[in-house]
């Protein structure tokens, strides 16, 4: 068996990371609808129920795969209904479909 060398860096290899397209739009319409006026994310989450660390998840670029539970709670605070909410999405961004793209993410080996 090796020895670790404690001494080492960790190895960072890209890794493909699959972005669908609705978890994208969904997002950027909390972000450009709800989130526009914001003066801290932690403010935004308390108002929102949610932990501060999912309102940065919303802000990223690519945005995140936001759990249909979190996003109910979102919906509750906003008071709106989740499929009123995907009536919003859609016709602001139109139907997604299945499409997805990839973007590389540098992972620890």
């Amino acid at each position: 068996m090796a020895l670790k060398n404690e001494n080492s860096k960790p190895v960072m290899k890209p890794q493909k990371t699959k972005v669908f397209l609705v978890d994208q739009h969904v997002c950027n319409f909390i972000k450009e609808e709800w989130m526009k006026d914001i003066d801290s994310f932690r403010d935004w989450a308390r108002q929102h129920n949610v932990h501060e660390s999912i309102a940065r998840k919303i802000n990223q670029i690519e945005g995140y795969k936001i759990p249909v539970s979190t996003l109910k709670i979102i919906c509750f605070y906003r008071q709106i209904t989740l499929a009123d909410f995907f009536k919003l999405v859609e016709n602001k961004y139109g139907d997604a479909e299945d499409k997805f793209y990839y973007i590389e993410k540098k992972k620890d080996v």
